[in-house]
């Protein structure tokens, strides 16, 4: 069985990934609807020195189908996650390097106070540049994924 651990960290960047692909499939119905290059909605940012909506998946200056990728990589990778192996983790320090500086974190303290924030900053950041660019989404195609 799985630890509370493992499910809350597992299942949410899951569902999270989930959820930046259904965005960015709307993202592009949404381009070839209207008609606006595949590309501008991927560079839109919601003010000029943020990164922009592909940043928020992947790395700047890729494609609809490199971001789609990238993301099935990364699902990929999860679904091989041995619980097991977390929970052997679980309490162990560690250093991660964040920006600058390295911390020394549990990897619950990690997930907690900066994967997991950071991952959903980046989720909501992308579904954000999206409304704000038009494309028609709402809190349900956000949280449809956390609520499966």
């Amino acid at each position: 069985m799985a630890s509370p651990f493992y499910n809350y960290t597992i299942a949410t960047l899951t569902r999270g990934l989930n959820t930046l692909s259904t965005l960015l499939k709307k993202a592009e119905e949404y381009a070839k609807e209207k008609n606006i290059p595949l590309d501008e909605l991927l560079n839109a940012r919601l003010v000029e020195d943020m990164k922009p909506l592909s940043f928020q998946i992947d790395e700047p200056d890729k494609t609809y189908e490199d971001l789609y990728k990238r993301l099935d990589r990364t699902l990929a990778e999860l679904e091989k996650v041995d619980p097991a192996k977390i929970a052997i983790k679980e309490g162990q320090v560690f250093k991660a390097p964040i920006g600058m500086n390295v911390f020394d974190f549990t990897l619950e303290d990690y997930s907690v106070q900066f994967v997991i924030p950071n991952f959903y900053f980046h989720v909501v950041t992308a579904y954000e540049i999206l409304r704000v660019k038009g494309v028609q989404i709402g809190k349900l195609d956000y949280l449809s994924e956390f609520m499966a």
